[in-house]
Protein backbone atom coordinates (compact mmCIF):
# COMPACT_ATOMS: atom_id res chain seq x y z
CA UNK A 1 0.00 0.00 0.00
CA UNK A 2 0.88 3.66 -0.27
CA UNK A 3 2.97 5.24 2.52
CA UNK A 4 2.69 8.67 3.79
CA UNK A 5 5.31 10.55 5.95
CA UNK A 6 3.24 13.60 8.07
CA UNK A 7 5.77 16.21 10.11
CA UNK A 8 6.48 14.95 13.54
CA UNK A 9 4.56 11.95 13.55
CA UNK A 10 4.71 9.54 10.80
CA UNK A 11 1.76 7.53 9.57
CA UNK A 12 2.36 4.11 7.82
CA UNK A 13 -0.45 2.06 6.17
CA UNK A 14 0.19 -1.87 5.82
CA UNK A 15 -2.26 -4.27 5.24
CA UNK A 16 -3.01 -6.43 8.43
CA UNK A 17 -5.08 -8.89 9.63
CA UNK A 18 -7.07 -8.31 13.03
CA UNK A 19 -9.75 -8.57 15.48
CA UNK A 20 -11.88 -6.48 17.91
CA UNK A 21 -13.30 -7.20 21.38
CA UNK A 22 -16.66 -7.62 22.48
CA UNK A 23 -17.97 -7.58 26.02
CA UNK A 24 -21.09 -8.10 27.71
CA UNK A 25 -20.24 -7.26 31.85
CA UNK A 26 -22.56 -4.45 33.38
CA UNK A 27 -22.49 -4.20 36.28
CA UNK A 28 -25.61 -3.30 38.54
CA UNK A 29 -25.72 -0.52 41.89
CA UNK A 30 -26.12 -2.87 44.78
CA UNK A 31 -24.95 0.07 47.21
CA UNK A 32 -26.53 3.36 46.48
CA UNK A 33 -25.64 6.72 48.04
CA UNK A 34 -28.35 8.33 50.51
CA UNK A 35 -31.32 10.28 48.78
CA UNK A 36 -29.81 13.34 50.22
CA UNK A 37 -26.74 13.01 48.19
CA UNK A 38 -28.76 12.08 44.83
CA UNK A 39 -28.66 15.52 43.58
CA UNK A 40 -25.16 16.65 44.97
CA UNK A 41 -23.79 14.04 42.66
CA UNK A 42 -25.25 15.04 39.44
CA UNK A 43 -22.78 15.09 36.82
CA UNK A 44 -22.43 19.30 36.89
CA UNK A 45 -22.07 21.06 33.63
CA UNK A 46 -20.43 24.78 34.72
CA UNK A 47 -20.43 26.20 31.04
CA UNK A 48 -18.31 23.61 29.02
CA UNK A 49 -17.84 25.16 25.77
CA UNK A 50 -17.86 21.36 24.18
CA UNK A 51 -20.42 19.82 25.88
CA UNK A 52 -23.30 20.45 23.60
CA UNK A 53 -20.96 18.43 20.69
CA UNK A 54 -20.42 15.91 22.83
CA UNK A 55 -24.99 15.37 23.66
CA UNK A 56 -24.65 15.44 20.32
CA UNK A 57 -22.57 12.76 19.55
CA UNK A 58 -23.98 10.79 21.95
CA UNK A 59 -27.41 11.40 20.14
CA UNK A 60 -26.05 10.74 16.73
CA UNK A 61 -24.80 7.32 17.79
CA UNK A 62 -27.92 6.35 19.72
CA UNK A 63 -30.08 7.52 17.01
CA UNK A 64 -27.79 5.52 14.32
CA UNK A 65 -27.62 8.57 12.26
CA UNK A 66 -24.98 8.25 10.74
CA UNK A 67 -21.14 6.16 11.12
CA UNK A 68 -19.60 8.16 13.98
CA UNK A 69 -16.81 7.42 16.70
CA UNK A 70 -16.67 8.75 20.10
CA UNK A 71 -13.71 8.49 21.75
CA UNK A 72 -13.15 8.74 25.52
CA UNK A 73 -9.60 9.62 27.02
CA UNK A 74 -9.64 9.08 31.16
CA UNK A 75 -6.12 10.59 32.65
CA UNK A 76 -5.66 9.75 36.78
CA UNK A 77 -3.93 7.78 39.59
CA UNK A 78 -4.29 4.31 40.56
CA UNK A 79 -8.47 4.12 40.30
CA UNK A 80 -7.71 4.66 35.96
CA UNK A 81 -4.49 2.31 36.17
CA UNK A 82 -6.82 -0.13 37.43
CA UNK A 83 -9.27 0.26 35.11
CA UNK A 84 -11.60 -1.00 37.15
CA UNK A 85 -13.56 1.78 37.45
CA UNK A 86 -13.17 2.67 33.71
CA UNK A 87 -14.08 -0.62 32.21
CA UNK A 88 -17.56 -0.58 34.06
CA UNK A 89 -17.97 3.17 32.14
CA UNK A 90 -16.60 1.50 28.63
CA UNK A 91 -18.98 -1.27 29.14
CA UNK A 92 -22.25 0.16 29.77
CA UNK A 93 -21.08 2.89 26.87
CA UNK A 94 -20.23 0.86 24.42
CA UNK A 95 -23.47 -1.54 25.38
CA UNK A 96 -25.47 1.64 24.35
CA UNK A 97 -23.65 3.21 21.90
CA UNK A 98 -21.85 0.68 20.26
CA UNK A 99 -17.91 -0.72 20.31
CA UNK A 100 -15.60 1.15 18.54
CA UNK A 101 -12.29 -0.14 20.47
CA UNK A 102 -10.32 -1.67 23.33
CA UNK A 103 -8.61 2.33 22.36
CA UNK A 104 -5.00 3.65 24.12
CA UNK A 105 -3.46 0.98 26.07
CA UNK A 106 -0.21 0.86 28.20
CA UNK A 107 2.90 -0.24 25.95
CA UNK A 108 3.44 -3.21 27.77
CA UNK A 109 2.68 -4.03 31.57
CA UNK A 110 3.51 -1.92 34.23
CA UNK A 111 4.09 -3.25 37.55
CA UNK A 112 0.87 -2.95 40.22
CA UNK A 113 -1.50 -2.19 36.99
CA UNK A 114 -3.54 -3.80 34.90
CA UNK A 115 -5.67 -3.96 31.89
CA UNK A 116 -9.30 -5.22 31.63
CA UNK A 117 -9.63 -5.75 28.57
CA UNK A 118 -5.68 -7.41 27.45
CA UNK A 119 -3.06 -9.62 29.08
CA UNK A 120 0.72 -8.59 28.24
CA UNK A 121 3.60 -11.17 28.14
CA UNK A 122 6.90 -10.27 27.90
CA UNK A 123 9.76 -12.32 26.61
CA UNK A 124 13.15 -11.15 26.50
CA UNK A 125 14.36 -7.71 28.05
CA UNK A 126 11.72 -4.69 28.63
CA UNK A 127 12.54 -1.81 30.63
CA UNK A 128 9.67 0.49 31.33
CA UNK A 129 10.19 4.14 32.58
CA UNK A 130 6.73 6.22 33.85
CA UNK A 131 7.16 9.90 34.26
CA UNK A 132 5.42 9.84 37.71
CA UNK A 133 9.11 9.39 39.20
CA UNK A 134 11.34 11.13 36.09
CA UNK A 135 10.17 13.99 34.01
CA UNK A 136 11.57 12.91 30.03
CA UNK A 137 10.41 12.89 26.43
CA UNK A 138 7.03 11.06 27.74
CA UNK A 139 4.10 10.88 25.35
CA UNK A 140 -0.03 10.81 26.09
CA UNK A 141 -0.39 8.73 29.04
CA UNK A 142 3.49 9.11 30.49
CA UNK A 143 4.82 5.39 29.51
CA UNK A 144 7.89 4.55 27.54
CA UNK A 145 9.14 1.00 27.50
CA UNK A 146 12.80 0.14 25.71
CA UNK A 147 13.26 -3.38 24.27
CA UNK A 148 16.09 -5.10 24.05
CA UNK A 149 16.90 -6.39 20.49
CA UNK A 150 14.72 -9.35 19.64
CA UNK A 151 12.01 -9.42 22.90
CA UNK A 152 8.44 -10.02 22.19
CA UNK A 153 5.78 -8.14 24.01
CA UNK A 154 2.26 -10.93 23.54
CA UNK A 155 -1.19 -8.65 23.46
CA UNK A 156 -3.59 -11.58 24.83
CA UNK A 157 -7.27 -10.09 24.58
CA UNK A 158 -9.07 -11.36 27.79
CA UNK A 159 -12.31 -11.24 24.99
CA UNK A 160 -12.45 -12.93 21.50
CA UNK A 161 -11.38 -10.22 18.92
CA UNK A 162 -13.38 -10.01 15.93
CA UNK A 163 -14.05 -7.42 13.37
CA UNK A 164 -12.11 -4.59 11.28
CA UNK A 165 -9.91 -3.30 13.37
CA UNK A 166 -6.79 -0.52 13.29
CA UNK A 167 -3.31 -1.28 15.25
CA UNK A 168 -1.49 1.05 15.95
CA UNK A 169 1.86 2.07 17.44
CA UNK A 170 3.55 5.11 19.00
CA UNK A 171 7.00 5.06 18.66
CA UNK A 172 10.36 6.92 18.64
CA UNK A 173 13.98 7.23 18.09
CA UNK A 174 15.71 8.29 21.40
CA UNK A 175 18.78 8.03 19.95
CA UNK A 176 20.83 6.99 16.68
CA UNK A 177 21.77 3.69 16.83
CA UNK A 178 17.60 2.98 17.31
CA UNK A 179 17.10 1.98 13.36
CA UNK A 180 15.54 -1.29 14.14
CA UNK A 181 11.72 -1.83 13.34
CA UNK A 182 8.69 -4.20 14.58
CA UNK A 183 7.12 -7.30 13.63
CA UNK A 184 3.43 -8.28 14.45
CA UNK A 185 3.05 -11.87 14.33
CA UNK A 186 -0.56 -13.58 14.01
CA UNK A 187 -1.36 -17.09 15.53
CA UNK A 188 -1.91 -18.16 12.14
CA UNK A 189 2.13 -17.17 11.20
CA UNK A 190 1.72 -14.39 9.28
CA UNK A 191 4.42 -12.06 9.80
CA UNK A 192 4.10 -8.25 9.18
CA UNK A 193 6.89 -5.69 8.97
CA UNK A 194 6.32 -2.04 10.85
CA UNK A 195 8.68 0.69 9.22
CA UNK A 196 11.10 1.89 12.06
CA UNK A 197 11.22 5.22 13.94
CA UNK A 198 12.41 8.14 11.62
CA UNK A 199 13.13 10.42 13.99
CA UNK A 200 13.49 11.24 18.39
CA UNK A 201 9.39 13.02 17.93
CA UNK A 202 6.65 10.56 18.82
CA UNK A 203 5.67 8.84 15.53
CA UNK A 204 2.37 6.88 14.76
CA UNK A 205 2.85 3.49 12.65
CA UNK A 206 -0.41 1.42 11.71
CA UNK A 207 -1.83 -1.48 10.07
CA UNK A 208 -5.74 -2.13 8.99
CA UNK A 209 -7.15 -5.27 8.04
CA UNK A 210 -10.22 -8.00 9.54
CA UNK A 211 -9.82 -11.25 10.91
CA UNK A 212 -11.56 -13.82 13.39
CA UNK A 213 -11.13 -14.93 17.19
CA UNK A 214 -7.18 -13.85 17.09
CA UNK A 215 -6.37 -14.95 20.19
CA UNK A 216 -3.20 -12.94 20.56
CA UNK A 217 -1.26 -10.52 18.52
CA UNK A 218 3.35 -10.79 19.64
CA UNK A 219 5.17 -7.33 19.11
CA UNK A 220 8.33 -8.60 18.11
CA UNK A 221 11.23 -5.89 18.25
CA UNK A 222 14.27 -6.18 15.68
CA UNK A 223 18.08 -5.30 16.13
CA UNK A 224 17.90 -1.89 18.18
CA UNK A 225 14.55 -1.09 18.14
CA UNK A 226 13.06 2.16 19.10
CA UNK A 227 11.15 3.18 22.27
CA UNK A 228 7.41 2.62 22.29
CA UNK A 229 5.13 4.73 23.57
CA UNK A 230 1.45 3.13 23.35
CA UNK A 231 -0.36 0.70 21.58
CA UNK A 232 -3.65 1.67 20.52
CA UNK A 233 -6.73 -0.99 19.25
CA UNK A 234 -9.22 0.66 17.78
CA UNK A 235 -12.46 -0.91 15.41
CA UNK A 236 -13.50 0.81 12.56
CA UNK A 237 -17.17 0.86 13.14
CA UNK A 238 -19.43 3.36 15.15
CA UNK A 239 -19.27 3.12 18.54
CA UNK A 240 -17.48 4.88 21.66
CA UNK A 241 -14.32 3.93 23.40
CA UNK A 242 -12.48 4.35 26.67
CA UNK A 243 -8.84 5.08 26.87
CA UNK A 244 -7.83 4.52 30.42
CA UNK A 245 -4.61 6.11 31.38
CA UNK A 246 -3.43 6.38 34.54
CA UNK A 247 -0.43 5.94 36.56
CA UNK A 248 -0.59 4.43 39.80
CA UNK A 249 0.57 7.40 42.79
CA UNK A 250 0.17 9.81 40.27
CA UNK A 251 -1.33 13.25 40.86
CA UNK A 252 -2.31 15.37 38.16
CA UNK A 253 0.59 17.54 37.97
CA UNK A 254 2.47 14.44 35.80
CA UNK A 255 0.00 15.71 32.95
CA UNK A 256 3.23 18.60 33.02
CA UNK A 257 5.70 16.54 32.60
CA UNK A 258 4.56 14.89 29.28
CA UNK A 259 6.08 16.15 26.28
CA UNK A 260 4.01 19.08 25.32
CA UNK A 261 4.61 18.29 21.70
CA UNK A 262 3.71 14.98 21.07
CA UNK A 263 0.65 15.31 23.49
CA UNK A 264 -0.56 17.93 21.01
CA UNK A 265 0.18 15.88 18.29
CA UNK A 266 -1.23 12.53 20.06
CA UNK A 267 -4.55 14.39 21.15
CA UNK A 268 -5.33 15.82 17.18
CA UNK A 269 -4.66 12.59 16.09
CA UNK A 270 -7.05 10.87 18.54
CA UNK A 271 -10.09 13.59 18.58
CA UNK A 272 -11.22 12.86 21.80
CA UNK A 273 -14.68 14.34 22.40
CA UNK A 274 -14.13 13.62 26.04
CA UNK A 275 -10.99 14.09 28.41
CA UNK A 276 -12.01 12.98 31.82
CA UNK A 277 -9.23 14.13 34.47
CA UNK A 278 -9.17 12.18 37.29
CA UNK A 279 -6.78 12.57 40.07
CA UNK A 280 -6.46 14.34 43.82
CA UNK A 281 -6.53 11.04 45.95
CA UNK A 282 -2.43 11.12 46.35
CA UNK A 283 -2.62 15.05 46.95
CA UNK A 284 -4.98 14.56 49.29
CA UNK A 285 -2.62 12.34 52.22
CA UNK A 286 0.37 14.97 50.96
CA UNK A 287 1.22 16.63 54.11
CA UNK A 288 2.72 19.60 52.85
CA UNK A 289 0.52 20.41 50.57
CA UNK A 290 0.37 23.61 49.62
CA UNK A 291 -3.33 25.12 47.99
CA UNK A 292 -2.11 27.70 45.44
CA UNK A 293 0.70 25.43 44.01
CA UNK A 294 -1.94 22.79 43.17
CA UNK A 295 -4.48 25.04 41.57
CA UNK A 296 -1.76 26.79 39.37
CA UNK A 297 -0.87 23.14 38.32
CA UNK A 298 -4.55 21.97 38.11
CA UNK A 299 -5.41 24.98 35.69
CA UNK A 300 -2.13 24.53 33.44
CA UNK A 301 -2.95 21.07 33.12
CA UNK A 302 -6.48 21.71 31.94
CA UNK A 303 -5.33 25.00 29.77
CA UNK A 304 -2.83 22.35 28.46
CA UNK A 305 -5.18 19.71 27.27
CA UNK A 306 -7.61 22.44 26.00
CA UNK A 307 -5.01 23.42 23.55
CA UNK A 308 -4.21 20.02 22.34
CA UNK A 309 -7.66 19.07 21.88
CA UNK A 310 -9.50 22.16 21.16
CA UNK A 311 -12.90 20.50 20.36
CA UNK A 312 -13.32 18.09 23.40
CA UNK A 313 -15.62 18.32 26.55
CA UNK A 314 -13.95 18.30 29.67
CA UNK A 315 -14.92 16.23 32.78
CA UNK A 316 -12.87 17.01 36.22
CA UNK A 317 -14.02 14.24 38.69
CA UNK A 318 -13.61 15.43 42.55
CA UNK A 319 -11.84 12.98 44.40
CA UNK A 320 -13.82 9.95 46.21
CA UNK A 321 -13.58 9.28 49.94
CA UNK A 322 -10.54 8.04 51.47
CA UNK A 323 -9.73 7.71 55.01
CA UNK A 324 -6.22 7.62 57.37
CA UNK A 325 -6.45 4.37 60.40
CA UNK A 326 -3.04 6.11 61.50
CA UNK A 327 -1.35 9.24 61.39
CA UNK A 328 -1.99 12.91 60.61
CA UNK A 329 -5.18 13.56 59.64
CA UNK A 330 -8.41 15.92 60.03
CA UNK A 331 -10.98 14.17 62.37
CA UNK A 332 -14.39 14.96 60.84
CA UNK A 333 -16.57 12.78 63.02
CA UNK A 334 -16.06 9.77 61.35
CA UNK A 335 -13.92 6.61 63.22
CA UNK A 336 -10.67 7.50 61.05
CA UNK A 337 -9.50 11.02 60.20
CA UNK A 338 -9.85 12.08 56.25
CA UNK A 339 -6.24 12.44 54.87
CA UNK A 340 -4.83 16.40 55.64
CA UNK A 341 -5.48 17.82 52.45
CA UNK A 342 -8.25 16.09 51.44
CA UNK A 343 -10.77 18.32 52.00
CA UNK A 344 -8.92 20.90 50.43
CA UNK A 345 -7.87 19.25 47.30
CA UNK A 346 -11.83 18.58 46.85
CA UNK A 347 -12.56 22.35 47.07
CA UNK A 348 -10.15 23.34 45.01
CA UNK A 349 -11.54 20.74 42.24
CA UNK A 350 -15.21 22.43 42.12
CA UNK A 351 -14.20 25.87 42.32
CA UNK A 352 -11.68 25.28 39.32
CA UNK A 353 -14.40 23.51 37.00
CA UNK A 354 -16.27 26.13 37.33
CA UNK A 355 -13.48 28.93 36.93
CA UNK A 356 -12.20 27.00 34.17
CA UNK A 357 -15.94 26.43 32.96
CA UNK A 358 -15.93 22.40 32.63
CA UNK A 359 -17.80 19.47 33.71
CA UNK A 360 -17.72 17.92 37.12
CA UNK A 361 -18.82 15.33 38.91
CA UNK A 362 -18.28 14.66 42.51
CA UNK A 363 -17.46 10.92 43.52
CA UNK A 364 -17.44 11.43 47.27
CA UNK A 365 -20.76 13.24 47.37
CA UNK A 366 -22.63 10.23 45.14
CA UNK A 367 -20.37 7.51 47.87
CA UNK A 368 -22.09 9.42 50.17
CA UNK A 369 -20.10 11.53 51.77
CA UNK A 370 -16.66 12.14 53.85
CA UNK A 371 -17.35 8.73 55.90
CA UNK A 372 -18.50 6.67 53.20
CA UNK A 373 -15.27 4.69 52.12
CA UNK A 374 -15.63 3.37 55.97
CA UNK A 375 -18.79 2.29 55.21
CA UNK A 376 -17.49 0.52 51.99
CA UNK A 377 -14.91 -1.16 53.38
CA UNK A 378 -17.79 -2.77 56.01
CA UNK A 379 -20.07 -3.37 53.67
CA UNK A 380 -20.95 -7.50 52.50
CA UNK A 381 -19.66 -7.90 50.09
CA UNK A 382 -16.87 -5.23 50.40
CA UNK A 383 -16.79 -2.43 48.07
CA UNK A 384 -13.34 -0.96 49.72
CA UNK A 385 -10.16 -2.41 50.83
CA UNK A 386 -8.46 -2.28 54.00
CA UNK A 387 -6.15 0.35 53.30
CA UNK A 388 -9.74 2.68 53.15
CA UNK A 389 -8.12 4.15 49.65
CA UNK A 390 -8.62 2.13 46.93
CA UNK A 391 -11.88 0.01 46.32
CA UNK A 392 -12.75 -3.33 45.24
CA UNK A 393 -13.58 -4.83 42.06
CA UNK A 394 -17.47 -4.51 42.62
CA UNK A 395 -16.70 -0.90 44.28
CA UNK A 396 -14.83 0.44 41.27
CA UNK A 397 -17.49 -1.41 38.81
CA UNK A 398 -20.78 0.11 40.94
CA UNK A 399 -18.41 4.15 41.06
CA UNK A 400 -17.83 3.39 36.94
CA UNK A 401 -21.76 2.88 36.51
CA UNK A 402 -22.52 6.01 38.75
CA UNK A 403 -20.80 8.14 36.14
CA UNK A 404 -22.55 6.40 33.22
CA UNK A 405 -25.71 7.07 34.97
CA UNK A 406 -24.93 10.46 36.04
CA UNK A 407 -23.25 11.12 32.07
CA UNK A 408 -26.48 9.96 30.48
CA UNK A 409 -29.07 11.81 33.11
CA UNK A 410 -27.19 14.87 31.60
CA UNK A 411 -27.03 13.94 27.88
CA UNK A 412 -31.20 13.25 28.14
CA UNK A 413 -31.43 16.39 29.85
CA UNK A 414 -29.39 18.20 27.32
CA UNK A 415 -31.68 16.22 24.38
CA UNK A 416 -34.97 17.24 25.95
CA UNK A 417 -33.88 20.54 26.14
CA UNK A 418 -33.01 20.67 22.45
CA UNK A 419 -36.72 19.20 21.67
CA UNK A 420 -38.36 21.44 23.89
CA UNK A 421 -37.14 24.75 21.74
Amino acid sequence: MAQQTVTHRTIFFTKFIGVMASASFVSMLTYSPCSAQTNMAALRDFGDPHAKALWHQFAVLENKEAASTLRIIQLGDSHTGGDYFTQALRENLQQKFGDAGLGWLTPGYAKNQRSAQVLFKANGQWKMRTSRSEPDNFPLGGFVNQADSNAQLEIAPKFPLDGLLRVSLWTRKANAAQTGAWKLNFPDGDVRDLPPAVSNDWQVNYVIGKGNNVASLVLQAEQNPPELGGIVIDKLSSGVSVDALGIVGATQKVVTRWMPEAVMAQLAWRQPALVILSYGTNEAFDTKFEPDVYRAELIESIKQIRAAAPNAALLLIGAPSAAKKTGAGENVGCRYRLPPALRAVKSLQRQIAQEQKTLYWDWSAWMGGQCAIQRYAQATPPLARPDLVHFTEEGYAQSGQALFAALMQRYHDAVKGDKAK
